[in-house]
Order: structure tokens, then C-alpha cells, then sequence
């Protein structure tokens, strides 16, 4: 057995976070090119800024993402003279701003970048694949860099005064990762580090269960709890390990698939986050693989959180069920299961999901 493979690493606490900003720098120079969302950076540059001051490291640029990750977008950052010169980059923000730093990153040959997560919604932060769209916001491939960021500084205090429903959406996404993964991986023989992924992918989801629903609350109250703090880690760092240990085949399974089904609706596509989508999908994964007790131990949990159960709750009803099945059964997220996943299969799982109560 021969192989590589870069887990992420990460600093956790409070503001204090970034004093640990110039132990990690030192070794690749000293500039940076800052890169982030408009509101991300307002809320973290206060708090960088005076650590690279005392540590002498020069702030060639701060530049806006651009709102959407996609090539154009990563290819007119890379050709910045400021980003050029600059030793590494910092991606500060939400997932669009870090993985738009990772398509730079690409065109630089690797150019060094860290990365400060504003809002736990995702596993950018930590994962080696970025998702890229196009200007009008529509999927168009992904790209991966050659390793995770060099390290994650995450602080907590910037993340609970985020909008409390990036962590709702983004739980939702996160308990996907266990059944997906551990779907996709039924009856098929795993190398080392898949066994590693498939092992800590429980904490993708248990956490969550003891933990989700007094975290929502206290993110709601912005409150920092050990509760928060918890989920804040399940969702931007266990997710990542999880995601690069993985082959990329097993990341996504019917959960994701009936979600690219439900944005089929133009409607549920503006009014509803991904992971919320995700967590709806996820109960037709457990339906379509007779997972019932798993659905029961989850239904009370979607129910205290708001999760959707039904469909109207994503603005749809039970015409729209041809289309989101078409959907769900076309893209390749269900191409590595243990069996056939038909459009009767799912059809039959979201009608069980309407009647129940």
C-alpha cells in the first residue's frame, strides 16, 4: 500500500485564536493577500489585523471574492499583483470565499493559504474539493487542491454572532455525511484511509444528536456554549477529515441527490439553504434503505429544530415529485450504492414521508 494523503489541522477558541496566527505563517513568509466575503471580513479583520501588525507581517491586499466561487472569478484574483507577491493568502468567510481562494491557489501552483471560517456552515474550511458555479449560480464542476488549508483558525466568539441559520443548515448537511458515506461504502472493500473516514463519520452526526438542538439555541441567543462549541467543530472540521478520507465517490449519496431534485423548483431553489435541503433528503435515504429506527431516532429531532419532514415545507407539493425523481436518479451521486436506486424507490419513500403525521 502506497499512497499520500494531508489531514487538516486547526486552532479552536475564542479571539484569542489568532494569536497563534504568526506560529503557522513563519514558515512560508511574511505577506499575505487577504481574501473574503464583504461582511466576514468586517467581522474578522478586527481581530487579525493587530496580531499581523505585531508580527510584522505586511498586508499586500484585502480583496472582495466576488459573492460566487467560480473559475473566472479565481482566475482574476490569481492575476493580482498583490496575490502574485504575496507568500500565502488568508480565506476568511463561508465556503464560496474559501473555495474561491482554492481555485486560486490552482492557478498559482499551489500558493500557500490558510483559512477563518465566519459561519459554521460548512467544511470548506478544512477540505481539500472546492464547488464551483457559474456567474449565474448554477453547479459547474469541482476542483481540489493539492492538500486542506495549512491550518484553520476558527473562532467561536465570531462564529455564534453569525445568523443562527447557517449552523441549522449546516447540521443538516453534516448528519448526511454518516449515512452517505457509510451507504456508498456497504459491501465494497476499503483501504486504510476510508476505514479512518468511515469511523470518525459517526461523529458526523452522533454530536449532533445529543448536542444540535441546545446548540441552535444557544446560537439563536448568541450564546457560546460547550454545546456550541461542539457543533461548530462536528460541522467545519469533523466533516472535512471525513471528506478527505473518502473516496469522492462515497461523499454523496441519495440525501444530496434528492436535494438537486428539490432545487429543480425555481422557488425552493431562492427560498431554502442546502443543508436544510440535505437534511430532507436524508430522511428519504433512511425511508429507501429501511433504516426505520434510525428515521425514528431523527424525526423528533427534525421536528424540535424545524427541519423539513414534508414537502411543503420546502414550497413544494406532491406534483413536483416527478421532477425531483428524475433529478435525483440522473446525477452521479447515487452511481456508487449497494444497489439500483429507481424512481419507484424514491417515489415510494417521499409518499411514506407525507403520510406520516
Amino acid at each position: 500500500m502506497r499512497s499520500t494523503h494531508c489531514l487538516p489541522s486547526y486552532s479552536f477558541g475564542g479571539h484569542e485564536v489568532f494569536d497563534a496566527i504568526p506560529k503557522f505563517t513563519k514558515l512560508y513568509g511574511k505577506s499575505v493577500a487577504i481574501i473574503g466575503g464583504e461582511t466576514a471580513l468586517s467581522k474578522a479583520l478586527p481581530h487579525i489585523r493587530p496580531v499581523l501588525d505585531k508580527a510584522g507581517i505586511k498586508v499586500l491586499d484585502i480583496i472582495h471574492f466576488g459573492g460566487e466561487c467560480t473559475f473566472s472569478r479565481g482566475k482574476e484574483i490569481a492575476q493580482m499583483a498583490s496575490v502574485k507577491d504575496a507568500d500565502f493568502m488568508f480565506a476568511v468567510g463561508g465556503g464560496k470565499a474559501m473555495d474561491t481562494v482554492k481555485v486560486v491557489a490552482l492557478e498559482l501552483d499551489d500558493k500557500p493559504f490558510f483559512t477563518i471560517p465566519t459561519i459554521a456552515s460548512t467544511c470548506a474550511a478544512t477540505s481539500e474539493v472546492a464547488a464551483v458555479y457559474t456567474a449565474e449560480h448554477t453547479f459547474d464542476d469541482v476542483a481540489f487542491v493539492n492538500h486542506p488549508p495549512v491550518h484553520c483558525f476558527i473562532d467561536a466568539d465570531i462564529l455564534v454572532e453569525a445568523p443562527s441559520r447557517y449552523l441549522w443548515a449546516g447540521m443538516g448537511d453534516t448528519i448526511a455525511k454518516h449515512y452517505e458515506t457509510h451507504l456508498s461504502a456497504r459491501n465494497r472493500e476499503q483501504d486504510y484511509n476510508t476505514q479512518l473516514g468511515l469511523t470518525l463519520a459517526s461523529m458526523c452526526s452522533e454530536p449532533i444528536l445529543a448536542h444540535g438542538i441546545q446548540a441552535y439555541k444557544d446560537s439563536q441567543a448568541k450564546k457560546r456554549s460547550d454545546a456550541f462549541d461542539t457543533i461548530a467543530m462536528t460541522v467545519i472540521f469533523t466533516t472535512g477529515i471525513v471528506s478527505g478520507c473518502v473516496p469522492m465517490a462515497y461523499n454523496s449519496n441519495m440525501a444530496h441527490a434528492v436535494c438537486y431534485g428539490c432545487v429543480t423548483n425555481k422557488e425552493t431553489e431562492e427560498n431554502h439553504l442546502h443543508g436544510e435541503m440535505v437534511a430532507y433528503g436524508l430522511l428519504i435515504l433512511l425511508t429507501v434503505d429501511q433504516q426505520m429506527d434510525e428515521l425514528q431516532r431523527w424525526l423528533p429531532i427534525y421536528r424540535e429544530l424545524g427541519w423539513p419532514t414534508k414537502l411543503s415545507q420546502l414550497g413544494l407539493t406532491a406534483s413536483h415529485i416527478p421532477q425531483i425523481v428524475e433529478k435525483a436518479t440522473s446525477v452521479h451521486d447515487i452511481d456508487v450504492s449497494p444497489y439500483k436506486i429507481t424512481a419507484d424507490m424514491l417515489t415510494k419513500a417521499i409518499q411514506y414521508m407525507e403520510s406520516l403525521d
